[in-house]
């Protein structure tokens, strides 16, 4: 049985995964903090699921890129649990997660994140059958340059995540763009639970000490300090 936690951005999803079979998801946009509702969801959810602690064999989580804050405490959250359990651990990037939300979908998907300042982070990602293809990884990148990059490759293409909104004013006025529908459109644990059970099956799991959150870029703190000490944070 497989636990999944996604706390990438206002989301909050837990889910569990048993031999293919999605035993359980609850998923949540409420703005809420991660902090307020992750270890109550997770422990309601089992408790509705009549699954124990004891059944929990691994443990995956969400490892960004996304929100600086809600990663830490999915993750933090993820290696406690693992740890204690004593099971493995498997991170999962967003995007990727976003991605297994389009299963045999023969489109181009586009996960966009919002990375603040009019930026995105962008992926691309192509379903072989049932193999996920790598087209573009994880770059940033403010959203209209993104959009002009796709229109010069003609594809058509689906875009999700919460850099949607940013994306939405230029996306109708293109027939090669659509835009996912509400349930696939945000990240969900009993997708990053689908990615991390394929690495399960081939015994690639992460280090609990050494998993760290995906960023992709340093924090606005970060930037800050070096500025006023004229130096690396």
């Amino acid at each position: 049985m497989q636990l999944a936690i996604e706390t990438s951005g206002l989301v909050s999803s837990v889910a569990l995964l048993h031999e293919g079979v999605l035993r359980s998801e609850l998923t949540i946009q409420a703005r809420l903090t991660h902090s307020e509702q992750l270890m109550p969801h997770i422990a309601d959810m089992l408790v509705k699921a009549g699954v124990t602690k004891q059944q929990i064999d691994s443990v995956s989580v969400s490892i960004g890129p996304g929100s600086f804050t809600g990663l830490r405490i999915g993750l933090a959250t993820a290696k406690g649990l693992a740890f204690a359990w004593r099971v493995p651990l498997v991170g999962i990037e967003t995007p990727v997660g976003l991605a297994w939300n389009f299963v045999g979908v023969g489109d181009l998907i586009c996960p966009l994140i919002d990375a603040q300042k009019g930026n995105v982070y962008v992926s691309l990602y192509r379903w072989r059958r049932d193999t996920l293809e790598v087209v573009q990884d994880t770059y940033i990148a403010p959203v209209t340059e993104v959009l002009r990059s796709l229109r010069q490759r003609g594809e058509p293409t689906v875009f999700c995540g919460d850099g949607l909104r940013l994306a939405m004013p230029y996306l109708a006025a293109d027939p090669l763009f659509r835009i996912a529908p509400a349930t696939m459109a945000i990240p969900r644990a009993g997708s990053t639970a689908l990615a991390a059970a394929q690495r399960l099956e081939n015994n690639d799991t992460d280090d609990c000490m050494r998993l760290t959150p995906a960023y992709k870029r340093r924090s606005e703190a970060e930037v800050l300090w070096e500025k006023r000490h004229g130096g690396k944070a």
